[in-house]
This record gives C-alpha cells, structure tokens and sequence, in this order.
C-alpha cells in the first residue's frame, strides 16, 4: 500500500469494471494548504457489529499483527447502529460495510481540478426536489416546539429529505460529482466519493464539516460542531458575522454541543481532557462554529470508534432523549445520514490511528440511480419553525450548487471570499477569544489529578437517562477529590450503603420533576435524599447534590422548600452569587427550588453537611465549575 502520486491511476475508475473505492481529501484542522486526495481501491464485505470488524488484516485478506503506516480500511456505519446502545431507531436494514484496503494513492487535488483532469461527464437529475414541503417542515418543528419535551429543555435535529434520480449511476459519474465539490466546495473536514461496487452497488458524495472522535498520537479528539452562519452571495458581511458571533443563543447552543461531546469523549479518554477553541470553520456558502477537545486514549480504536456512535450534532441532547425523539418525529430510517464513515490505519509509528466524519452533507445513490440528500435543524424550545426550514434550505444548497449545476469549470476549489479587512479580522479574533474567555478554566486549561488513595466519592446515578451524561462530571469529581464510583439509584440497599459510607455521596443531576407524585422513580430518590438529610451525620463527610440531586436534597432540608417551572428557558448561563463568589453557571433542569414566603430561587445550599447547587458545575459554560465543586465535596 505504497503512496503514489501517478495521476494514471485515475484511468481506472473510467473503466468496464471498476472495483470498490474512495476517494478522500481530508483537511485537518490546523494544516496549513489544501490536503492531496487519497484514493482507497479495495473489497467490500459486511459486518453486523462494530465489535465484529477486524481492524488489522494483510492485503491478501489473511490476519496480520504488522504495523505498516497506512490506511487499513474504511467502514460505512449506519445510523441503526444506535441499537447496540439499546437506543430506539427505526432500522431499516442498512448494511455496515467495511472497504477493505488493497491499494492506498496519493494524488494532488490537481489531478481532478487542473487542465489535465479527466474529461467532464454530462450530469442529468430527474424529478429533484424536497419530499416535503417547507410548510409541512415547519409544522414538524412546531408540533416539536408545542411539545413537553422541548419545554424541558430537549433539543433534536429533525431531518428532511431532498431525492432525485440519476438516471446513469456509472463509478465514473461519483467522480465527476467528487470533481465538482472538489471545485466549489471548501473547508469540508472530509471531501469524499466511496463506491462499494457489486451487483447492488451504493455511492456517497459528500462534503462534511464535522469530524467525530479520531485517534492521533495516543489522544482521543473530537471536534464538536454548531452554529450555522448563511453567506450571502456577495460573501460576508463584517456585521452579520461579528452579531452571529456575539449571538448568546449560537454561543450557548455551541456549549450544549460541547457538553453532550464532553459526556461522550470522558467515557472514552483518560484524566488530562482539555477544550480549544471556539474556532471558524469557513465553507463556500456558510460559516460554522466548532471547537476541538480531546484526552488520552483510554481504550484501541475499534472501541473507541464502537463507544462513540453517534455525534451529538446529529442526533441532539440529552442524548438519549433526543434519539427517542427522532424515533418519533422522523417516519422512516435514515440509511446512512448521520452515521459515520470512520478510516482506520496506522500512523507512522505503527500506532492505530482513526479519523472519522461524520455523514452529512452527502448524496447517496443507490444502485437503481434513486439519490437522497439528507438535512436537518437542530430544533429547541425557543426555535422558529421558517428559520429552521431556511436552515435546512441552505444545508441543502450548499451541496446541491455543486452536484446539480453545470459543471464548473476546472482550477482550485473556489475558496469563500476572502477578508482583506485587518480590522475584521482583529474584531473576528477577539469575539473568538471572548467566547473562549467564557468558557470553563477547567476545560480550557486541564487539571491535574489529585492522589487517588483517598476513600471514593460515591455518585448517585438517579437513573432516566442520566448515566450517558454522568461521565464530564465524574472526570471533574476525580480532578478535584480523586476517586469516584458510580452506584445505581435503584440497586438494592443503595440508602444503608449511601448512609453509611464514609466518604462525601453526591447525588448528580438528571431528567425529570423532583416532586412528579405519578414517577416512582421521583419517589425513590427523595426517600433517598430524605434518609441522607436525616441519618447522615452533621459533622462527618458532606452529602452534597447538582441538579437535580440538589432539587431532592432541598426538598429533604428545607421545610418550605418547593418546585416552581423555570423561567427564561432552559440550558442558559446565568450570574449567581454561590457561597459568597460570583460565578457563570448552567442551568439545565426544566424546574427551580424556590422558598420562604417571597418564593425566591435557591440557587445553592449549604445546611451542615448537606450542600449543593442547581446548576451543572460540569458544563463548559460554568466558569468555576472545579472550585464550586471542590466546595461541595470539601
């Protein structure tokens, strides 16, 4: 598998029989110029599991140990994956297929967008369009935004599909549309075209902004992204830019993401995990935020890449809420759209590398010429039902101006106008720099690890859903105390073990209203938070509670303590006084503790050794989340 810049290559995607390929400019972030193209030649076969693919094999398809650098193959994983989590999706039979790679090339961009690129091939789409209106669009989105789960703070990206037929589905037709995006498109994280070959072949065609969770030089990094600027056609303008910057609700929908990733990236990397950003990525049409984090790798890259199904940004948050959401408000499988195409290798090294994108932005013809375009919105409870249709119309176009246009003209992919303005660049990097101000210390800078010889904190997990997010504040807990374990709110004698441990209980945060009289679950936690407030003794190791657990610890210690709607929306950071400092915090939970005759909001607790706060100190919008927390646990 020998790299090689011999532009004949190409030849062989034009001929009689051609074999499964991928084409693939990948553009990592941080590397300065345009990426050279890699063409991947291979054998297609299919796998029921992740866990079922073997990651290292020779070219002639034996098993094989050695450490050549180089890519070793490309899945194709479906958005049906989600049922390995046991999460809800409509499963509609979309294979996971694996390109195993025989031949590795490496081709300048040139070679497909010079004067000596192959010959352009004549393009013709068929009955094109949405198979749904904007209007029917917009009530998808209202009916979401009328619902309780959006009031609670859920949000969801809700697709839509744009299909077309292609009437020749030729190998040499997915080129030309790569040629295309190759010369229209620009700042994709992945420009790719992959052909699986066979009698029922399937082609991709995309360009994708959002990478997901790679495996480069022993750290595991994910690059969340969120925030959609629309450049209009006579390129930017300073304003629009700098107010979609300073826009609170971009900046916090942007943390959201971050959070959801953080959750996810700390299940899977090691102590050190650390946030950049937020950066620009800058596409033809539009502007988007994104930020990277990573953390050492705890585990190989065929796990990590099994645990981290899918990117948050195209399902929602909380996570696990959000998919049962698109189970419900989405009739149909979404085949490929929003899975992964993850490329698994060795570096130089001979260490396991992985690198993923995430798929969206792509076209996906089938073997009969049948193409779909899928496109979302990422749908809150302050949306608006004809701004996130515009959103998904701009989605759309961006892709679609390149595949479904006159073929343009050949020379380098058309880059989005360029900022001559020194001082727009300036005011770009400063409002940059404040949202990264903005951000949690603790994040943004890493901690150290304390000594882990110290009795365990013991973590209450009040379950409905709570464990998928439980892992950034569990990071956070051992950064500032050192050990923690996780005990289930419903494992039997969980308030004899939580009474008589001697080391600080935390009760952490998760769905639900801590007085709901119908929830049963809602009704074990607060016997729990009672016992703890009643038996715990008051001078010995604190029992402290975020979120929710600090909602069934106040309706325990304070006797005119009661539940109130939250006003203002959910997922917001907020200026609070707590414990005499001042901090930014994030607020997640649908509903407040209030008190005494005035109905005032209690923000944070400390009776004895009964403490906590109603916020998340684990969010990046949090901005002395550590400290808050090390109060709590002190």
């Amino acid at each position: 598998m020998r790299p090689t810049a011999d532009a004949g290559v190409l030849e062989r995607l034009y001929g009689a029989d051609v074999p499964p390929f991928a084409l693939l400019r990948r553009q990592r972030p941080g590397v300065p110029g345009p990426a050279p193209v890699e063409l991947l030649f291979g054998t297609v076969e299919t796998a029921e599991t992740i866990e079922a693919v073997e990651t290292v094999r020779s070219p002639d398809g034996t098993s094989a140990t050695g450490a050549a650098p180089g890519p070793r193959l490309l899945a194709l994983l479906p958005f049906r994956l989600l049922a390995e989590h046991g999460l809800p999706c409509h499963d509609d039979g979309t294979p996971l297929r694996v390109l195993r790679v025989r031949e590795h090339h490496i081709l300048p961009e040139s070679a497909f967008t010079g004067r000596h690129a192959p010959a352009q091939r004549p393009m013709e789409w068929q009955d094109a369009g949405f198979t749904t209106t904007d209007a029917q669009y917009e009530d998808l989105v209202q009916e979401f935004v009328a619902s309780d789960a959006a009031r609670d703070g859920l949000n969801v990206l809700l697709r839509r599909d744009w299909t077309a037929r292609l009437p020749d589905p030729r190998p040499a037709v997915a080129v030309e549309l790569f040629r295309r995006l190759l010369t229209t498109e620009s700042g994709a994280y992945w420009t790719f075209a992959v052909h699986t070959g066979g009698a029922r072949p399937v082609t991709l065609v995309g360009a994708s902004p959002q990478g997901h969770v790679g495996v480069e030089s022993g750290r595991v990094v994910m690059n969340p992204l969120c925030g959609t600027y629309r450049r209009p056609p006579e390129g930017t303008r300073a304003g629009d830019l700098l107010a979609f910057l300073a826009d609170r609700k971009e900046s916090e929908e942007l943390a959201t993401t971050v959070d959801a990733e953080l959750a996810m990236l700390c299940r899977l990397a090691g102590p050190g995990v650390r946030v950049e950003g937020p950066f620009l990525r800058g596409m033809a049409h539009l502007v988007h935020t994104q930020c990277r984090i990573s953390g050492p790798t705890a585990a190989g890259a065929r796990e990590t890449l099994a645990r981290a199904l899918f990117a948050s940004t195209v399902v929602g948050s909380p996570y696990a809420r959000a998919c049962r959401a698109i189970h419900q408000y989405e009739a149909t499988g979404r085949g490929y759209y929003g899975g992964l195409l993850a490329l698994i290798g060795r570096d130089g090294s001979g260490e396991e590398e992985l690198d993923t994108a995430a798929v969206i932005r792509t076209l996906i013809v089938d073997h009969r010429g049948e193409a779909r375009l899928s496109v979302g919105a990422t749908v809150g409870g302050g949306s608006s039902p004809e701004a996130e249709a515009a959103e998904t119309r701009a989605k759309a176009r961006a892709v679609l101006s390149a595949l479904t246009a006159d073929a343009p003209a050949a020379g380098p992919a058309r880059t989005p106008r360029a900022r001559t303005d020194p001082d727009l660049d300036a005011a770009v990097r400063d409002a940059l720099a404040r949202r990264h101000a903005a951000l949690s210390s603790f994040w943004t800078r890493g901690a150290a690890v304390p000594p882990m010889d110290a009795a365990p904190v013991l973590v209450l997990d009040p379950g409905g859903d709570a464990r998928t997010e439980l892992a950034a504040l569990l990071h956070l807990v051992t950064a500032v105390h050192g050990p923690a374990e996780v005990v289930r709110h419903d494992a039997p004698g969980v308030v004899r073990t939580l009474v008589r441990h001697p080391a600080p209980v935390l009760l952490a945060s998760g769905p639900g209203r801590p007085d709901d009289p119908g929830c049963a679950r809602m009704a074990g936690l607060r016997r729990t938070a009672a016992a703890l407030v009643r038996e715990r003794p008051p001078d010995g190791p604190p029992v402290a509670g975020v979120g929710l657990g600090f909602q069934v610890l106040a309706l325990a210690a304070l006797p005119d303590a009661r539940v109130v709607p939250r006003t203002g929306g959910t997922g917001l950071a907020r200026e609070v006084e707590v414990f005499g400092r001042p901090v930014t915090a994030a607020f997640r939970n649908a509903h407040a503790i209030v008190s005494g005759p005035d109905g005032r909001e209690v923000i944070a607790l400390r009776e004895r050794a009964v403490r906590g706060v109603q916020f998340r100190p684990e969010s990046v919008l949090t901005t002395d989340g550590a400290g808050v927390l090390r109060r709590l646990l002190g």
